[in-house]
């Protein structure tokens, strides 16, 4: 196995285990409880926001992974492209 195909194996074996997080996160993400807004305090406090809270923290945390998926994947693809000009064999 040649350098290039070592460095897009790593990468894309990163890339599918950031994906298979971020699909986890945002599965996790979907099945928090909101309940029925039930006119929760003016400063934010209550059953309502907090479940958005939760939710909205969740999501993040899954495009974050979602993010790093993209970014492996990237490097997987210019580590085949790009690594002849780089001194990779």
């Amino acid at each position: 196995m040649s350098n290039i195909e070592w460095y897009e194996a790593l990468f894309g074996t990163l890339s599918a285990m950031a994906a298979a997080f971020s699909a986890h996160l945002w599965f996790r993400a979907s099945k928090v409880k909101v309940p029925p807004f039930t006119g929760d305090s003016w400063d934010g406090k209550g059953p309502f926001s907090d479940a958005l809270k939760l939710q909205s923290e969740a999501n993040a945390k899954a495009a974050f992974a979602a993010a790093f998926a993209a970014l492996f994947q990237v490097l997987a693809i210019g580590s085949k492209v790009l690594g002849p000009y780089l001194g990779l064999k």
